[in-house]
């Protein structure tokens, strides 16, 4: 497995979505240990993701990941189906959305053509089920253990060098 940066494993995602836009299924949590978001996103036919990410300010966040598995064993999907809602990665074109708005589209339309598929500034490339219960999280967190190691090594390594372990001074 190759740990990439953040932004990296997210293209990575939505190049696999673009073959498999529907049936995708996240965990989300917190790992208080390491001060991290754990996002767990995998698709039946594509693998699992595993990004780790912290926010370093309102406006930047920083992680790492990578594809953990090429396959997602079913008591493991169907633990997460079991209480899930929905969800999707969301892009946008700024200049898009502002030009249709100057041309007097309401900013709810623009979200409303997005959910049917339409771009009008807004795309969702990738939907499908989440769950962010603890109980969810931390089957999966102990299910992929040994798979997890490299990322979490790397993401530690990164947050110490950017300083997120230590105290203010």
């Amino acid at each position: 497995m190759k740990i990439k940066n953040r932004n990296e494993v997210l293209s990575d995602i939505i190049k696999d979505a673009k073959h498999h836009p529907k049936n995708w299924k996240a965990v989300f949590g917190k790992d208080t240990s390491q001060l991290s978001s754990d996002y767990y996103l995998f698709h039946p036919h594509v693998g699992l993701y595993f990004l780790k990410e912290y926010e370093k300010n309102p406006y930047v966040r920083k992680g790492v990941g990578g594809k953990i598995a090429r396959h997602v064993d079913d008591d493991l999907e169907k633990s997460i189906i079991k209480s899930s809602s929905d969800f999707g990665i969301i892009q946008g074109d700024i200049h898009k959305i502002a030009s249709n708005i100057s041309k007097g589209i309401h900013p709810n339309n623009i979200i409303d053509a997005a959910i049917k598929g339409k771009d009008m500034g807004l795309r969702i490339p990738l939907r499908g089920k989440i769950s962010h219960e603890n109980e969810s999280y931390n089957s999966i967190k102990e299910q992929l253990k040994s798979s997890r190691k490299k990322v979490d090594f790397a993401f530690e390594k990164m947050a110490k060098k950017e300083g997120l372990y230590q105290s203010y001074e």
